[in-house]
């Protein structure tokens, strides 16, 4: 046995070892913290390319906020740019996946193919941050689209919005508080040394404008406070019934001011997940303030479009999608 250990052991040194490859890398003066990662793209069909998991923030103590780009290989001319905010209770969900459509990217890349930049939100879940952080990472997407409004072919005063469920929340929020103070962006800093953040202070330069032109909603909530749902505890912190004010002041069937941009509310009749009085609510209250507000009731459906049968779920999703997709449209050509 001893003899077969010491012939197994010659034949393993006998073996030539593979030279290694030299240990080289490149070394920055300082501490390096930019995110130097190939950002590779996606082709869709009707020449539409698609960048993944764009950082648009960077905060200290969060995960980075990051949104997924679609746009039109052709940014020759300035375009109108869509960004899309995704439901699940603000406690899940993400920025891939709606209700029954199986393939929510390759629908966010037909709307690109229409002529739309369409970007598609990671915002900060309840279990991550208390609000205001989810409508913060909102308009922190907004800004960014418009500052890179070059790079990708935006036309900046042509931004408009679209959510469904905790997502419509979010989007009716984001467009019924225009330049509101107490939903400003965190600043981007967590890829910065002390000494700059440090440098920073005292300085401010002039945010790019977060209001947007238009919003689609989608059986949203607007009035938290009147919503019997965990969701809303976990998202506030506190329970509605309690902290009211704060409840109010999240919801955007109160935050109505005089200059709200055009709004397409789409709910199923039997939604038991969020009521269709929410959306009948919103309607009225946005067009008691004058601004142009149309509701499409679909009967018969629940919550994320869903009917009783495999067709009639079907029929429901196409039907938001042409007419959501006809009023971006609509918007765009300024009609």
């Amino acid at each position: 046995m001893k003899r077969l250990c010491l012939s197994v052991l010659a034949m393993l040194l006998a073996v030539p070892v593979a030279a290694q490859p030299p240990v080289e890398a490149e070394i920055a003066e300082k501490s390096a913290r930019e995110d130097v990662f190939p950002q590779a793209d996606v082709a869709f069909p009707s020449d539409v390319v698609a960048w993944p998991q764009v950082e648009i923030s960077n905060l200290d103590g969060f995960r980075p906020v990051r949104m997924d780009i679609y746009a039109p290989r052709d940014r020759s001319k300035p375009r109108p740019a869509v960004l899309w905010i995704h439901g699940g209770g603000w406690s899940r969900g993400d920025a891939r996946t709606s209700g029954a459509y199986a393939n929510w990217p390759a629908v966010l890349a037909s709307l690109a193919a229409r002529g739309f930049v369409v970007a598609s939100l990671d915002y900060r879940l309840s279990g991550e941050a208390k609000f205001p952080a989810q409508i913060q990472d909102v308009k922190a997407a907004i800004r960014h689209l418009r500052t890179q409004n070059g790079a990708l072919g935006i036309d900046p005063s042509r931004v408009y919005l679209w959510g469904g469920s905790a997502g419509g929340h979010l989007a009716s929020l984001a467009a019924v508080t225009c330049g509101a103070a107490e939903y400003e962006p965190q600043p981007s800093t967590g890829r910065l040394s002390r000494s700059q953040i440090n440098a920073l202070k005292g300085t401010k330069a002039p945010p790019a404008d977060d209001c947007v032109q238009g919003a689609a909603l989608w059986y949203g909530v607007f009035d938290l406070e009147h919503v019997p749902s965990v969701n809303v505890t976990g998202l506030l912190g506190c329970d509605p019934a309690v902290c009211r004010d704060v409840a109010r002041a999240a919801s955007p069937l109160y935050r109505i001011g005089k200059k709200v941009p055009p709004m397409l509310l789409i709910h199923g009749t039997k939604d038991e997940t969020v009521d269709v009085s929410q959306s009948k609510a919103m309607t009225t209250a946005l067009q008691g303030a004058g601004a142009k507000a149309e509701l499409l009731l679909i009967p018969d459906v629940d919550h994320g479009l869903t009917g009783s049968t495999s067709q009639a779920t079907r029929d429901a999703s196409l039907l938001a999608l042409r007419r959501t997709f006809a009023f971006f449209e609509s918007l765009a050509a300024g009609r």
